[in-house]
Formats: C-alpha cells, structure tokens, sequence
C-alpha cells in the first residue's frame, strides 16, 4: 500500500512464468546442465547419465511412434525438405497411402487407431539405425551402465516422454490435425539432431585431449582426475550433449506453443502442408 493509504492497484498477484520467456529458457539450461556439476561434485558416472540420455531418446522415438497409430489425416510428400527412414521423394502414391481407413477403437477412451499407419510406424522404426550408431565404440560394455540407478532414471523419462506426448497428441487432439508422417516426424527430427551434434563434437573433442595430453600439457589429464575424479576427464563429452539436449527441449517447447515459431525452434516444428499452403495463400493475398 502506498504511504498516502490508499490501495496499491498496481500490485498483485505475481505473473506465472511465461513458458517461452528468457526465465523458462535459463532454468532448461541450468536443470540441463546440472549433471556436470554432478560428475565433479558427487561422482556421477558419465557413462550412465549417456545411458539415460540414449533411453528417453529412444523412449521418445517409441511413444511418437504409438501416437503416430492415432494420426488421422492422409500423408502428403510433396515438397518436403525432409524424409524419415523408409521415405524419399520418389515414393509411389501406393507406398504413401492407398487404401481404406478402417479404423479400430480398442478402448472408448482412446481414439481409433487406424491399421494403415502400421508401415509409416514400421519404416520409421529404421531411425533405430542411427541410436546404435554411437553404442559401436562401446560394444556390450554399454551394458555395465545399466544400473539399477540408471533404471530408475529410465522408468522417470519414460514416464515423461509418455505423458508429453498424451498431453501433446490426446489431450489437446492433435491426432486430428496430424498424419503418421507429421508424428514420427517429430521424433526423427530429435535424432537427427542429435545425431549430427554428436559427429560434430566427438571427433574434435576426442582430438582435442589426445593434442593436449601429448604435446601441449602433458600430464593435464591425470592432474584433473586427481583433483576432480576420473569422470570430470569425459566432461568434455558429456556438455556438448547436455546443451544439445536443452536445445531440443527448448525447441520442442517453442514448437508447440508458438504459432510460427522461429531460429532453431523451426527444424523441430515440423513440415506441415497445410500450414504451407495457408501461407502461401496469405503471401498471394498481401500482392
């Protein structure tokens, strides 16, 4: 209340966080980039935090991959920049869609699933391909990071993945507005980027120790596993990833909440004709 006593009317309630705002954006970096602090402060293992970030995007791939069996509109190719496994731009009308919806409702909960989308989900499953990519180097010693710590991370950002994309595709009934395509889609973007991040980064930083450690500071390593443990050497590794992931969650956040989203935002929105078509008849309007 202001010192004269009458009522403060600018004062209230305080705003709720705008989810696509600098704040919300600072707090997906800091919570992303918590695990580093993690490996110096506690001694979390590298290698597990990997195991759970290859989990959720594989639990990502999966649950779009369910969703996708909802998708009711028809799949258009024409003019896209970008295909999933299994499609190019030179698929035959037959291979795209050629036969009746046939629609089944196993649950009155639950829209109807509808069986022509099983080849879209089967062909995108080939993505699969490119998450085995980086377990080559590793081999079966990627099992030893399946911990019963790494499996409870595991059962938390499964959950998470099945409740965005109920909240994304169900709830708000996207599957309406959507085809098979357009969901996977969504998934195989994630990879992609991932994928490409990881060439990226893996190469020079793998390069860049093997130089410091031999001719410009040698011993370096040892001294920084003595002073922070033998995990905080991969670190290297492991922030590339963990600000890649914060970009895909800001992105996909931005996604989905925006209208016409834009910057890195636009390659994890997606393709859509309809939208496509909508502008370039807005464009025709204006001239």
């Amino acid at each position: 209340m202001p010192s004269d006593g009458s009522p403060d009317t600018e004062s209230g309630p305080s705003r709720p966080l705008d989810p696509t705002g600098p704040g919300a954006l600072g707090i997906v970096v800091a919570t992303n980039l918590l695990p580093l602090a993690g490996v110096v402060a506690f001694d979390w293992r590298v290698g597990e935090l990997l195991a759970v970030y290859w989990i959720e995007v594989a639990a990502l791939v999966l649950a779009h991959g369910v969703a996708a069996m909802f998708a009711e509109r028809p799949i258009v190719l024409e003019d896209r920049s970008f295909y999933i496994t299994g499609y190019d731009e030179d698929a035959e009308r037959d291979d795209v869609w050629e036969r009746d919806p046939n629609p089944i409702r196993p649950v009155s909960w639950l829209p109807p699933i509808y069986r022509r989308n099983a080849r879209v989900v089967a062909r995108s499953l080939g993505v699969f391909a490119f998450l085995l990519f980086p377990l080559a180097p590793v081999g079966f010693d990627a099992l030893s990071y399946l911990t019963p710590t790494v499996g409870l991370a595991a059962l938390g950002v499964c959950g998470a993945q099945a409740a965005e994309v109920y909240r994304e595709f169900f709830a708000e009934r996207a599957y309406e507005e959507r085809s098979p395509y357009m969901v996977v889609e969504a998934a195989q973007r994630v990879v992609f980027f991932y994928f490409v991040i990881g060439m990226l980064t893996v190469i020079p930083v793998t390069v860049g120790i093997v130089v410091i450690e031999a001719a410009l500071a040698p011993g370096l390593l040892n001294r920084v596993a003595d002073a922070f443990g033998a995990e905080a050497v991969l670190l290297p590794y492991l922030l590339p990833t963990a600000l890649a992931k914060a970009t895909v969650e800001w992105g996909r956040r931005r996604a989905v909440r925006e209208d016409d989203p834009d910057g890195i935002a636009t390659w994890f929105t997606g393709e859509d004709p309809r939208r496509e078509w909508k502008k370039r008849e807005e464009s025709a309007g204006d001239d």
